[in-house]
């Protein structure tokens, strides 16, 4: 079985993916980390797209229960036929963008206001984050998600609001548990 979790950044996607895997025995494979290059400064360089599709299909297909966090819908489209079942997860602004600024106090500490690199970098990765519902957005957005979801051929969970790690681990486990039992019976 192979897993897609995305939506916006700070919607929870790493979190629920990594938790899933680690209660359920499944591979976890983060997005960014074939996206961008590891550099001395983190999200600066992005990794060559033929490189990134090869290197993240090598790790997919090396395991037979893997769970994906983020979101690689703009990637190459032959990806998608190697999903299984996706979650998506969408969290009000004003929440997620509350996350998304703890998690970057918490990454990074004191080094936000004494790194002027940093410090930008930060400022933009925030405002790019906080358009994500805005309509006609062109880069990861609530519109090209939706989008995505309608060319999907596969089971797709929509969870749409602030609810606890638990709670969207049972909702996946009733849909994946659905599935299964659909699979079965066609057998």
């Amino acid at each position: 079985m192979k897993i897609i979790i995305f939506g916006a950044s700070g919607a929870g996607t790493s979190t629920l993916a990594k938790t899933f895997a680690r209660e359920n025995g499944y591979e976890h494979l983060e997005a960014d980390n074939y996206y961008w290059l590891k550099t001395e400064r983190p999200y600066e360089t992005r990794r060559d797209p033929a490189e990134r599709n090869r290197l993240f299909l090598e790790d997919l297909h090396s395991h037979d229960k893997v769970v994906v966090a983020g979101s690689i819908f703009k990637w190459d489209p032959v990806l998608f036929e190697s999903f299984d079942f996706a979650v998506f997860l969408w969290l009000p602004p004003d929440i997620r963008m509350q996350r998304l600024i703890l998690r970057e106090k918490q990454r990074y500490g004191s080094l936000l206001e004494s790194d002027p690199w940093l410090k930008q970098h930060n400022a933009d990765f925030l405002a790019w984050a906080s358009r994500y519902d805005e309509p006609g957005f062109p880069s990861r957005s609530l519109t090209l998600h939706k989008d995505w979801i309608g060319q999907l051929k596969i089971p797709v969970l929509e969870i749409k609001g602030d609810f606890p790690l638990a709670e969207r681990l049972q909702r996946m486990q009733e849909k994946l548990a659905g599935i299964k039992c659909r699979e079965a019976s066609r057998q």
